[in-house]
């Protein structure tokens, strides 16, 4: 904290052009710096169980490589950031282990995609479901953002939108 009025900085100071001096992060605190933290192979598992089943319509499951891009995606994105990856495995938790309970149930992940379909449905009329819309936040970003699940609900993808390549 400044003492004297020599130390304190003015105003104008800080801008620079007329534009306030943007703030880097460097080191730990840099994404890219960072090493990627793993995520269990049963964490994985477990969450593309649950995207399966959030995904499925009446033809069935989601197609197999829109599962892989959303396990792959979700490795990098809550590899980068240990706090998110708790979290996330928390709700993961409260889901897929607390969840199949008000059913009188034990397991998620090996339930028929039906039936695990159903479990998130009552999960979400239950005092989990703030845990769920967790997973969903999550999940529903990485899923649309592969090209050909942003082109099915009419996402502009290519030159007019989305510039990831599947």
């Amino acid at each position: 904290m400044p003492t004297s009025e020599s130390e304190l900085v003015s105003p104008r100071a800080l801008v620079s052009g007329g534009r306030a001096a943007r703030p880097t992060l460097a080191g730990p605190f840099d994404v890219k710096e960072r090493e990627v933290a793993p995520l269990s192979e049963s964490t994985v598992r477990v969450a593309r169980a649950v995207a399966e089943a959030m995904f499925a319509s009446e033809e069935g499951p989601p197609p197999a490589d829109r599962l892989d891009w959303v396990t792959t995606e979700l490795r990098g994105f809550l590899g980068h950031s240990p706090d998110a990856s708790r979290v996330f495995r928390l709700c993961l938790f409260l889901v897929t282990a607390l969840g199949p309970l008000l059913s009188l149930r034990i397991g998620f992940a090996s339930r028929p995609l039906e039936e695990r379909t159903r479990l998130l449905e009552r999960v979400e009329k239950s005092p989990l479901s703030t845990a769920l819309l967790g997973l969903k936040a999550v999940l529903c970003m990485l899923y649309f953002e592969h090209p050909d699940a942003a082109r099915d609900i009419g996402a502009p993808v290519g030159e007019e939108g989305c510039k990831v390549q599947a």
